[in-house]
């Protein structure tokens, strides 16, 4: 007989807690679109974060590629046993994502994940950290719309620029809260991530930039080189800065592309390291 995620739930009386964020896919046709949209084959290896009930977790064990799947709630195991033990390729893992080493993940490897909504931005920061190639997250719509939110816009934030610096940001799909159980009060968004060569930086640079930027971006409303001057004391030096980045000192840092960025971040290293 067929169980939907629902039924599984209930099954295993397990109920579910706002304190972990479970609002669990439970519609497997967004599922499959997702693990379609991910592009995987049995040469891929997969990290899930999140595993749930499972839902999207079976449509990427169809794909053939290794999976590691990730989930925080011991109460879920018999669950994901059940639905998954037909398929060797995936491996569970009970522990807290952002706790747990991950560098058994091999370079290039693939991220698909349900993530949960109140750690997103902890979440991209640790995935940013590692190898990655692509990652294909869901998310709440709000935060993704932000993630794609280009120079110019008041709701471009500081992890939009990190982001965006790093790797091509595009949304590929939709998902609504009837997708959910239990359904979330809002709508979730798809955003493929692909790690591109250009701005390229080591992970100890990239630490660096991302201090950086959110240094730039901690008074929003004030001006780049009044919020620079929290950290660059020294006027002329300052000034230099944002000459030699050709940054204009009355731009707010949401105006700021990738690449002035990366121009004025070189420059403030510079400066530090002479």
């Amino acid at each position: 007989m067929y169980l939907k995620t629902a039924d599984y739930i209930k099954k295993y009386n397990v109920v579910l807690k706002k304190s972990l964020g479970q609002n669990f896919l439970s519609n497997d046709k967004y599922a499959e679109k997702i693990a379609g949209l991910s592009q995987l084959n049995q040469n891929d290896t997969v990290l899930e974060i999140g595993a749930g009930a499972g839902t999207l977790t079976l449509a990427l064990a169809q794909t053939a590629a290794t999976v590691y799947a990730i989930e925080i709630d011991e109460r879920l195991r018999p669950i994901l046993i059940e639905r998954l033990s037909a398929f060797p390729n995936v491996h569970i893992i009970f522990s807290d994502f952002l706790s747990l080493d991950i560098s058994f993940l091999p370079e290039g490897y693939k991220c698909v994940s349900n993530i949960p909504y109140y750690i997103t931005a902890p979440i991209l920061k640790k995935l940013l950290f590692t190898s990655f190639s692509t990652l294909t997250i869901m998310m709440q719509k709000e935060v993704g719309e932000r993630l794609l939110e280009k120079p110019g816009s008041s709701n471009r934030g500081f992890l939009s620029v990190v982001l965006q610096t790093l790797a091509n940001v595009e949304k590929v799909l939709l998902v609504p809260k009837s997708a959910f159980v239990p359904n979330p009060d809002v709508d979730s968004i798809v955003l493929k991530i692909t790690r591109r060569e250009r701005n390229s930086l080591s992970f100890s640079e990239l630490e660096s930039f991302w201090t950086f930027v959110s240094n730039c971006f901690s008074q929003k409303r004030k001006t780049i080189y009044n919020n620079i001057r929290t950290f660059v004391t020294d006027k002329i030096v300052l000034e230099n800065l944002l000459k030699d980045s050709n940054v204009r000192p009355t731009a707010r840092p949401e105006e700021l592309t990738e690449e002035e960025f990366i121009a004025l971040w070189k420059a403030w290293r510079d400066v530090e390291e002479s």
